[in-house]
């Protein structure tokens, strides 16, 4: 089991990577991402912020292809050794708990002018190299939704495919947390807006199966509103997934 473990500082944070985590608790990788990703949906389930424990990253293999790993925080690290017994839980807690401690001791020592500036100018580059990123995430967004009237929907149901791919969440759980937060933001209840659609329906005399089939998106559809603020919502869940085209698969 290796006992290093290296803590690192960014955007304010301390973090701990899984690769890392993996050896220190005898897990594959595969592993421990999929326990942190169950650990994720029950997060989103209780409506907690999973980036406060969990954050999604990538990086390359030896065949330079993108794989994913994620960033642990103290709290991240907490709730994987809550899971554990035995020996291996209780060293790695110790372990973390030290190299966190040992960090933030470190940064509370005082900096020579120096190393001031050396920081700031390192935080300026990386804040850059973020922004950048952020941009072209965000065109490539725009570029997979086309905005065209004609096939919204598909292009949204294309997203929603990679934004849980690339999560490890249920397709379910990301539907629910884009209609959950188009309910917020535009202040409507998508429920009674179908109950009423389709009581409306019956009334018309629409077939009992067209009327079971009406569901949340017919409802955003309908409302250019909602539609507009429901494009934006999804283009934001896709960068914070860090959704790309160039992921998708046929």
């Amino acid at each position: 089991m290796n006992n290093n473990l290296t803590v690192i500082e960014r955007d304010g944070q301390l973090l701990v990577d899984s690769r890392e985590v993996k050896d220190m608790i005898g897990k594959e990788h595969d592993q421990l991402l999929r326990s942190i990703r169950k650990y994720i949906e029950y997060l989103h389930s209780a409506k907690m912020q999973s980036e406060n424990y969990f954050i999604l990253s990538e990086y390359l293999n030896k065949r330079n292809q993108p794989q994913p790993h994620f960033f642990l925080t103290k709290m991240g690290c907490e709730l994987v050794a809550n899971k554990m017994t035995g020996q291996k839980g209780l060293v790695f807690t110790a372990k973390y708990v030290e190299a966190f401690n040992r960090m933030e001791k470190d940064l509370m020592q005082p900096k020579t002018e120096l190393e001031v500036l050396a920081a700031t100018v390192n935080n300026m580059v990386e804040q850059e190299k973020r922004i950048t990123v952020i941009e072209n995430e965000q065109k490539r967004i725009f570029d997979l939704i086309g905005l065209n009237p004609s096939n919204w929907r598909k292009e949204i149901n294309k997203i929603i495919r990679l934004i849980a791919k690339e999560s490890g969440l249920s397709h379910s759980a990301v539907w629910s947390e884009s209609y959950k937060t188009l309910e917020a933001r535009g202040k409507c209840n998508l429920q009674r807006r179908l109950d009423n659609k389709r009581n409306n329906m019956k009334k018309e005399g629409a077939s009992k199966t067209k009327v079971e089939k009406a569901n949340f998106m017919d409802i955003i559809d309908e409302d250019p509103k909602l539609t507009e603020i429901f494009l934006a919502i999804v283009k934001d869940m896709a960068v914070k997934y860090k959704v790309t085209l160039k992921k998708e698969t046929a």
